[in-house]
């Protein structure tokens, strides 16, 4: 049994019963320490950011707010091609060792600076073929397509999630967010027009860029990073499915945004972005208590098939627990917190809150399940489920919007997220199926 020195500092400010559980589990500990940071950064990002937004969206009023969103949204679509799927690979291969770090993160970072460029001409092509070029549309485009590039820093976060060392990433991040939302204010208060807040967001992924980098000097890897065409190939060859899947994920989230501004008009998709941020806000919760566990899990994995479904089984468990508590915490305060935050001119989110809160449920799972798909090496799995939501999210838009509007909108999300994320498991991976809805699978299931 490991000496007392070895536990943490936080075990004083943690009941006795569970510091006696935790006591001398370094590996645990790692885990527990680095999901405190990145709760700190998701809820920083999340209470932030809502507020801050709520301020533009106010300042703006639901019109511009709406056209804002629109270039937002019409960007993200791209996002996920930057990113090539790579994620959850680079964390595993860090954190096995198969190979020097060192390698991995040069050829990501390389390979996400060239697919930024490229994704950043194609939407500035794909913007003008379908709006045109005349107005100021296709400069916004171009100005808020340059996160694309800068998207390629993120590759420093890799390196320190593998090392559970999230603390580095989030300290310098946080540093550069609280920047940027200060400027938001003071635009604000200079009344200033909508394309100064366009700058701005193209500024953040700049200065995102610069944190990461300090940050990653302060705890560099052994040696220099350096780019392999063979690991190149190799990461890619696993990657793609992911990559599909991610770009599906992207679709099924903001297609929405695109055809409720095509459908309907700049203020009712205005409207529809303000509640968003709200229900979105407690995504992060599944998402940093995934990441931060994801070594520990594979780890689990490495232990084998029982003890990896028990962590399982104990997570999705938690999962439910805490998205219902989240459902129903914001039902009851929307009627207070829409008017309160964004004014009157956003009464009709209310409603519209109350129905799309509920995908916070299945994107819980599914995010929860990636977990089982990358340590099962299931891309193709992947890869089915996010195409069967992305196709669901414009059938069902297709069908709802011009009928219900907003309200149909929202319905559409909810059935999207739940063919993807659950009723496609219960079809093609049973077992799957039986861990999310938290029941220990039976013998059968496969």
């Amino acid at each position: 049994m490991n000496s007392p020195h070895t536990d943490p500092d936080w075990f004083r400010y943690i009941p006795h019963f569970l510091s006696k559980r935790l006591m001398g589990r370094t590996q645990l500990h790692k885990a527990i320490h680095n999901t405190g940071w990145i709760f700190f950064d998701k809820i920083l990002r999340a209470v932030l950011g809502l507020l801050v937004g709520a301020w533009v969206a106010r300042y703006l009023g639901p019109g511009q707010f709406g056209e804002l969103a629109y270039y937002i949204a019409f960007i993200a679509l791209f996002q996920g091609i930057t990113n090539l799927g790579l994620d959850g690979i680079a964390v595993r291969e860090i954190s096995h060792h198969q190979l020097h770090p060192h390698v991995i993160l040069g050829t990501i970072y390389r390979l996400r600076v060239y697919a930024g460029m490229g994704c950043w001409l194609l939407a500035i092509l794909s913007y003008g073929v379908i709006e045109g070029v005349n107005g100021p549309g296709i400069y916004i485009i171009g100005l808020v397509g340059a996160t694309l590039v800068f998207q390629a820093s993120d590759t420093v976060d890799l390196w320190f999630q593998g090392q559970s060392q999230s603390k580095r990433t989030v300290v310098a991040k946080a540093i550069a967010y609280l920047l940027i939302n200060s400027i938001k204010v003071i635009l604000i208060l200079m009344q200033a027009p909508m394309i100064a807040f366009v700058l701005v967001i193209a500024a953040e992924s700049l200065l995102n860029a610069l944190a990461l980098f300090i940050a990653y000097k302060s705890f560099p890897s052994s040696d220099s990073w350096a780019p392999s065409k063979e690991v190149a190939r190799r990461l890619l060859q696993e990657s793609w499915p992911y990559l599909l899947s991610t770009l599906a994920v992207i679709i099924y989230m903001r297609i929405d945004q695109i055809m409720i501004r095509n459908m309907l008009d700049d203020r009712s998709l205005g409207i529809f972005s303000a509640m968003q941020p709200i229900a979105g806000a407690w995504n992060i919760i599944p998402v940093a208590i995934v990441t931060s566990i994801a070594p520990f899990m594979t780890k689990k994995h490495l232990e084998g098939g029982p003890a990896f479904n028990n962590s399982l089984l104990y997570m999705f468990r938690a999962l439910w627990v805490i998205s219902l508590c989240a459902i129903g915490f914001t039902i009851l305060i929307s009627p207070y917190l829409i008017p309160a935050i964004f004014g009157i001119r956003y009464l009709d989110s209310i409603h519209i809150l109350n129905i799309y809160v509920w995908t916070c449920l299945p994107i819980a799972l599914g995010v929860g399940q990636g977990i089982w798909l990358l340590n099962e090496r299931k891309p193709k799995l992947s890869m089915i489920q996010t195409a069967c939501g992305a196709l669901a999210s414009v059938l069902t838009n297709l069908a709802l919007i011009p009928s219900f509007g907003l309200v149909g909108a929202a319905y559409a999300a909810i059935l999207s997220q739940v063919i993807s994320t659950t009723l496609i498991n219960l079809l093609i991976s049973r077992k799957l199926f039986f861990l999310q809805m938290g029941i220990k699978p039976p013998r059968w299931a496969s």
